[in-house]
């Protein structure tokens, strides 16, 4: 019996993959988490936390499985290393619902207010793991509900708050039996109240509309940084610019697998004279920095047009573009040879860039999964960009997951994105976040589209996730408080 139901846990978790991208069966969330709950509900803290730490092995084992390709493939990693670095990965990642059915399971109390403990918990859960460790908020519940109605509650509570209303809709679901109308309300009053919000206008139209286009390289990280690649990789995109018509023109992440200083002698110059001829702007991804000597690197986007800049990567990768703990992790090195994996984060809060009367907030890649580093550029920018190279992960689900988690970020900030990759998905995100277009993966091309610049700050935008933090701790607060007062006999 209590193997049956650690397989149905680690099974649950795993089933909760197919709610997000690119399966996008959402209503499978509430189905999972009630579940969980179930397992929860009777437990001891030591099996509830077991069964916690399974249930988050089969979701993270299944959803974030294309690190190990990376490590492999791209990180010359041989395969038990690989298997064993994403093995603990994984493991830490699945601690965080273990703790939290521990928690569950030392203040649950048989009654109408368990359902908003575990709801509780588990949103905390996943705060926690955003920031703790350099964070990885990946595959949070709420980013399953981007196809979904629910997606309009975005710009009110964000992500996490939606995944609480997920988490307390499955826990209601499980107490049907002692409570039957308690599911069937609460999805009735955010079906009936969700169709206002769209009569809710929080961002308003900020000027005209801004042609843009994203140019997608398609370029292997097998050559890109070849130093004998440069020139071809320039002149690909320079020969798909020639096709774009788009008055602000995106290339991805490192597109140019070159140093700024020696960009500055023959192509920036180019680009600067296109820019003048044509009347157009670039934002180009590009390594700034020096090739010799000790001096930071940064990944970094080059602006250029009637006003230059550059946006630095202020949140990398950690293993990837940097390495943590250097003196504890060193011996990592001897392993994987990740190229350009020596980033410095820039340590400063960036401006929005100067764009054609718009005001162009961006992140670089990964960044895109943290929603405070999007709302500090707000309400200055009118309109949001991510550029990203997900060519890393082969032709795994990384890259559709980022999407869904571009169209949450875009739909809390009621700004339109274009998301501007290297092999796939580029795209142009509405400021509801829907997607308005979109390219075809792996293959190089141009997707021109025009976006609308929109000011003003959604309730998320002025406030964060600290309101639905706060709603968690009160919550688990309220059953300590219960706890103490009825102890367990």
């Amino acid at each position: 019996m209590a193997a049956g139901l650690d397989a149905l846990a680690l099974a649950a978790g795993a089933g909760l993959d197919f709610a997000f991208a690119p399966f996008g069966q959402w209503w499978l969330a509430p189905v999972c988490m009630a579940i969980l709950y179930w397992l929860w509900r009777q437990d001891s803290p030591g099996r509830c936390a077991w069964r916690g730490f399974l249930f988050g092995v089969g979701l993270f084992a299944v959803g974030v499985s294309w690190i190990y390709l990376t490590l492999v493939r791209f990180g010359g990693a041989p395969p038990g290393v690989a298997l064993l670095g994403t093995a603990c990965f994984i493991a830490i990642l699945a601690a965080y619902p273990a703790v939290a059915g521990s928690l569950f399971a030392h203040l649950r109390g048989r009654g109408a207010l368990d359902p908003w403990l575990f709801a509780s918990l588990w949103t905390m859960g996943e705060w926690v793991r955003g920031f703790l460790l350099t964070g990885f908020p990946w595959l949070d519940l709420g980013y399953s509900l981007d196809r979904s109605p629910l997606l309009a509650w975005a710009p009110v509570i964000g992500v996490l708050g939606l995944g609480f209303l997920m988490a307390l809709m499955g826990a209601m679901m499980a107490e049907v039996r002692v409570r039957p109308w308690s599911p069937v309300l609460l999805f009735l009053a955010l079906l009936l109240s969700t169709p206002e919000l769209a009569h809710v206008h929080p961002v308003r139209k900020a000027g005209a509309p801004l042609t843009v286009s994203l140019v997608q390289g398609d370029v292997s990280p097998v050559i890109k940084w070849d130093a004998a690649s440069e020139r071809d990789i320039i002149s690909r995109y320079l020969r798909l610019t020639g096709q774009a018509f788009g008055r602000l023109v995106v290339w991805p992440e490192t597109a140019v697998p070159g140093y700024t200083h020696q960009l500055r002698h023959a192509f920036v110059p180019r680009i600067q004279a296109m820019a003048a001829r044509e009347h157009r702007h670039f934002l180009l991804g590009v390594v700034e920095g020096n090739a010799w000597g000790d001096a930071p690197i940064y990944n970094a986007v080059m602006s250029i047009g009637r006003h230059d800049g550059f946006y630095r990567k202020q949140h990398l990768v950690p293993f990837g573009e940097y390495l943590p703990w250097p003196s504890v992790l060193g011996p990592i090195l001897d392993v994987l040879h990740i190229p350009m994996s020596g980033f410095t984060p820039w340590a400063h809060r960036e401006r929005a860039l100067a764009v054609h009367g718009a005001r162009i907030g961006m992140t670089i890649c990964y960044e895109i999964a943290y929603g405070a580093l999007v709302t500090e550029e707000l309400p200055a920018a009118t309109v949001l960009a991510n550029v990203s190279d997900d060519s890393w992960y082969g032709h795994s689900n990384e890259a559709v997951q980022q999407l869904q988690i571009a169209r949450l970020r875009a739909a809390e900030a009621g700004r339109d994105l274009v998301v501007a990759t290297n092999d796939g998905v580029t795209a142009v995100i509405d400021h509801k976040g829907m997607v308005a277009a979109r390219l075809a993966p792996f293959r190089p091309g141009v997707l021109t589209a025009v976006v609308q610049p929109y000011t003003g700050l959604t309730p998320y935008d002025r406030y964060g996730h600290m309101p639905i933090a706060a709603v968690a701790c009160l919550i688990v607060l309220a059953g300590a408080i219960r706890r103490l007062r009825h102890p367990v006999r």
